[in-house]
């Protein structure tokens, strides 16, 4: 009677085994999809606030952009305004409408994907690359914008006035752009020395589909053809 039931305490122990090791594969998992939501929150702020700054430069060279010109100003002067104050509106629009699609599409396929693991992979390492990108834009048009103020002052005031201004703003301009080099140089982590928080040795237990969707989904496929035959 023992060899009898010696089989099914066999059986136990080797479906137990089998547990304890989905388990620990899946807790791994989950761990490393913690520390990629880590990331996408933060890249995910960054876009938030680099839509929420570029929204209130483009709001500020809407205005400029439907306010009179002063006739007496040279025609030169009017087309290089007009022009600097079009690239400021442009490029923010461009970082506001950028971020908020990182944000959306970014968070959607992380959440929604189809692929597990991988898609959430995708979206953090696609809002990465994008965000050097939408970066630039929002300097080049504060940068615009700046310009776009000097140009301003040389139509609405008298030149004595506009050139002290102008100035001082420049002295502003160096300072931002040292600020801005300083802080970059200091601060901002290289991408050949980045550390992600993709485990790339899971690699192939991400390759695992949903089981809901790969047990039901054949069923209802079936049924499907049942019912139309």
């Amino acid at each position: 009677q023992a060899p009898s039931c010696l089989a099914p305490c066999l059986w136990h122990a080797l479906a137990m085994l089998q547990l304890y090791k989905n388990e620990a594969v899946t807790n791994v998992a989950r761990r490393q999809i913690n520390i990629r939501e880590m990331e996408l929150h933060w890249y995910s702020n960054n876009y938030s606030q680099l839509a929420a700054q570029g929204a209130m430069f483009a709001g500020f060279a809407f205005t400029q952009l439907t306010t009179p010109l002063n006739g007496k100003a040279s025609a030169a002067l009017q087309y290089t305004y007009m022009l600097c104050t079009a690239f400021a509106l442009g490029f923010q629009l461009c970082v506001c409408l950028s971020s908020t699609f990182c944000c959306i599409f970014g968070r959607g396929l992380a959440l929604r994907g189809p692929h597990g693991a991988r898609s959430v992979h995708v979206a953090v390492d696609n809002l990465r690359k994008e965000q050097k990108l939408v970066f630039t834009q929002f300097l080049l048009g504060g940068l615009c914008y700046l310009f776009s103020q000097m140009s301003q002052l040389f139509i609405f005031r008298k030149p004595v006035t506009a050139i002290i201004i102008s100035v001082v703003l420049a002295v502003f301009f160096f300072m931002i752009v040292y600020n801005t080099i300083e802080i970059t140089a200091k601060l901002q982590v290289s991408e050949t020395v980045a550390i992600t928080g993709q485990i790339k040795a899971l690699g192939p237990y991400e390759r695992i589909k949903d089981l809901d969707q790969e047990i039901y989904a054949p069923l209802d496929r079936s049924m499907y053809a049942t019912a139309a035959g």
